[in-house]
């Protein structure tokens, strides 16, 4: 069976540093996405509160003050935000991939959260291999093998900034036969600092490797992020560009103008599975029955399903070889 999803990948500047403002920008991009028929809606790398790009500039006199306000401005993964953002996912039947700031005790992550068009939190992953100037910002996460998501709209899964690059991570999707893939990019000041038109070449590139559409969100930098940052040099014009791909790396979507804040759309046309539909047809049954029974008491001890984490990272998978619920994982 095929069906038409259409997708939504955006292109905005974040609102740096400012939590509250952020969430409601977020809220207010999913409304916008989904009014537009769109099923699905990705997110840049680090959208709330902003990629803390800053710390590439040779002036520390103020890297400590910007450092400790993106610590008061991430948040966690259970919080009021959160819950905001799965809110509005569920009010406007829209699934969602967001990058965001990870406040744990007195540590951040950089965090990418999977939310399906129910609210459901399916999964929260943390950057492990950070470069060298996140990790002056940023804990980096226990290294685990990303998720494909088997939903009605497709398979889908998500990687962060140059995860995208690497064989063991891309390989794992390509394993349980991604059919999405958020390429989430956190834009730069300085039009593209790894290379020139290095985050799209490596869009491109993944989709033709893993034979997947590739939504490659974001975010803009522009004049705004300069304020209250001293002797930070200025740039000329703001910068970013989201793309869509296709399997063969073709551009499926002609992309909005760089540095132009707005969202990209396309309608993807993708092989539906009839019994991934039906699991998660049972699987959301199931969640509303619960919401409507209250839980039963249990006595004794409790079993944790092989495979799967407690603690900080319990939604995500082990980097081993095996198989989880929903695919099969591969080095």
């Amino acid at each position: 069976m095929r069906i038409t999803v259409r997708v939504a990948a955006v292109q905005a500047e974040p609102s740096w540093l400012r939590l509250s403002d952020g969430v409601e920008q977020v809220v207010e991009l999913i409304r916008a996405a989904a009014t537009q028929g769109a099923r699905l809606i990705a997110f840049p790398e680090a959208f709330l509160p902003g990629y803390p790009w800053w710390r590439w500039i040779d002036t520390n006199q103020w890297n400590v003050e910007y450092s400790t306000r993106c610590r008061e401005n991430s948040m966690t993964r259970d919080g009021v935000e959160m819950r905001a953002i799965t809110g509005a996912a569920a009010a406007h039947d829209i699934h969602v991939v967001l990058g965001f700031g990870e406040r744990q005790d007195r540590r951040i992550y950089m965090s990418q959260a999977v939310i399906d068009d129910s609210g459901e939190l399916l999964s929260v992953r943390r950057k492990a291999g950070l470069n060298s100037v996140e990790r002056k910002i940023f804990a980096s996460g226990t290294p685990n093998l990303p998720a494909v998501h088997h939903t009605p709209i497709g398979k889908y899964g998500a990687l962060s900034g140059q995860e995208n690059q690497r064989p063991l991570l891309t390989r794992a999707l390509r394993a349980d036969e991604e059919q999405i893939h958020v390429a989430a990019w956190s834009g730069s000041p300085y039009a593209d600092a790894a290379g020139p038109d290095s985050s799209t070449t490596v869009s491109r590139m993944y989709a033709l490797e893993v034979g997947a559409f590739v939504l490659a969100p974001t975010a803009v930098v522009g004049e705004s992020a300069f304020d209250g940052m001293g002797g930070a040099p200025r740039i000329s014009s703001p910068t970013g560009r989201a793309c869509i791909y296709a399997a063969d790396g073709r551009e499926v979507v002609t992309p909005l103008e760089e540095g132009e804040e707005g969202i990209l759309y396309a309608d993807l046309d993708l092989v539906a599975d009839s019994a991934d539909t039906q699991q998660c047809d049972s699987a959301r049954a199931a969640r509303d029955r619960k919401d409507r029974d209250p839980a039963p008491v249990r006595r004794g001890s409790r079993r944790v399903a092989s495979g799967w984490q407690s603690g900080p990272d319990r939604w995500a998978l082990p980097m081993s070889l095996g198989t989880y619920p929903g695919g099969t994982a591969a080095c």
